[in-house]
Order: structure tokens, then sequence, then C-alpha cells
């Protein structure tokens, strides 16, 4: 798998609005750019941090989700998923209520990483994702949090490329900071509806950019007015 077949360009704004339409990107890529180290982050579930700006994560329970298929090829680290139904162990652990995470049925089991980080205004953090699936039935999904704002990143209906040893994969997607200030990121991957059959989400190239240029910034606004297509396409959940 290549990160230059992914099909999916997007970039957000952190005040949960979008500043470029689908189908285009920003290029920020900076010599300043800070890669983030994803090992000093705290995990839960199956979790590793190959490198920086990488992390995998699967909702693989290590119980033959994917029988007759061995677990050790979808699950990465060897540790298994952990319980986010009936005991809310990975929402406890994203500091979220119990139903955050059901936003495509009832959320059973997963992985997540999480930190708090401080950033100036306007500060980009860039990564790319690419989510896989085995998933045909339920809608198991990978997210990114931002403090309490649950965002959908895929579920398997967005899975269109093939790929391998998972059936599926998709996705890029770019965040920027509206505002300066200390938040709590956290990335995961969902079981929903049965506790078998994997899914995983795959960071890569994580880093925190400078402000973009000028004359970026302006080709940003301009395409401003596409944003509500992608709007519809990721749904959003508080916990208080």
């Amino acid at each position: 798998m290549k990160l230059s077949t992914f099909i999916k360009h997007s970039t957000f704004k952190l005040g949960l609005f979008s500043l470029v339409g689908f189908g285009m990107t920003i290029n920020t890529t900076s010599a300043d750019a800070i890669q983030l180290d994803f090992s000093n982050w705290q995990q839960f579930g199956d979790v590793t941090t190959p490198a920086l700006g990488q992390a995998n994560l699967s909702n693989n329970a290590l119980l033959d989700d994917d029988f007759p298929q061995s677990d050790t090829i979808f699950n990465y680290s060897g540790n298994p998923a952990g319980l986010a139904n009936p005991l809310p162990d990975l929402q406890e652990f994203l500091g979220l209520v119990p139903e955050a995470l059901d936003i495509e049925g009832d959320a059973l089991e997963g992985s997540a990483i999480k930190n708090t980080v401080t950033v100036a205004a306007g500060d980009v953090l860039r990564f790319d994702w690419n989510f896989r699936t085995n998933e045909t039935s339920y809608q198991d999904f990978g997210f990114f949090l931002v403090d309490k704002t649950l965002i959908k990143l895929a579920d398997f209906t967005n899975a269109t490329q093939a790929s391998s040893p998972f059936i599926r994969e998709t996705g890029i997607n770019s965040y920027a900071f509206s505002q300066p200030g200390t938040y709590t990121l956290a990335f995961g991957v969902v079981d929903t509806g049965d506790y078998v059959t994997t899914s995983a989400l795959e960071v890569r190239n994580a880093t925190i950019e400078p402000v973009p240029e000028p004359g970026t910034l302006l080709g940003s606004v301009a395409a401003f007015g596409l944003s509500m297509g992608i709007r519809r396409r990721f749904w959003k959940k508080t916990g208080d």
C-alpha cells in the first residue's frame, strides 16, 4: 500500500468548518515541520508506532475475528483491542461518555491513542490516514478526536480501493487549528454491531507545520464554497 494511491483529499479547520473543497489539497510542507512522536502518546488496545509520524491501530481482539484467517495478519501489536461495550473502557480512555462512539450503531470494541498538544494560531496538524477493513455489513469506523469533538474519518462504505491483506482501504485528510491553545488529540478505530471482522486505521506523515504562506491561503479561501459537500461526509458527536 502506497500513500500515493489514496483517493480522498480534504482539509479542515479545527473550528469544524472546511477550508478546501473535495479533491483539492494545500501544499504547506515546510522544513520547519515537526514530526509527531506517537510513541509518547497514551495507547489503548492494539496500537503500534513504527516510526515518527506513524501509528497503526486495529479493532482486532485476538479472538479469531476474521476466521479462518489468522489474527496475526490483522493485529499489529499482539495486544487485543479493548472493550467499548458493555464496559465503556475505550470511552473512558478518551474522556467521553459511554454513548459518544455510537454514531454508526453500538460501539463494541476498539483501539486508540491520545495526547495533549499545544499549538499556535494557524499551525497546521497534517496527517495522512488510511482506513482498512474486511467489514461488509456493520459500519466499523476510524475517527479523529479533538478534545471532546469526534470526527468520523471513514467506515467500510467509504473504502473503495482494493487492499491486501485487508479487503479495501481509503483516505487522506489534513486539519488546521483555528486558534492557539492546548488540545487533547486522539486517533481511533471502532468495531460496531458485532465483535468480529477487523478494521484498522493507519496514520502516516503526521506533522505540525507553520501557518501557510499568504499565496497558499488565498487559494484556500477561493475554494471555501466547496466545503459544505465535505461536511456531510463526516459526523461529529460531542460528549460533555
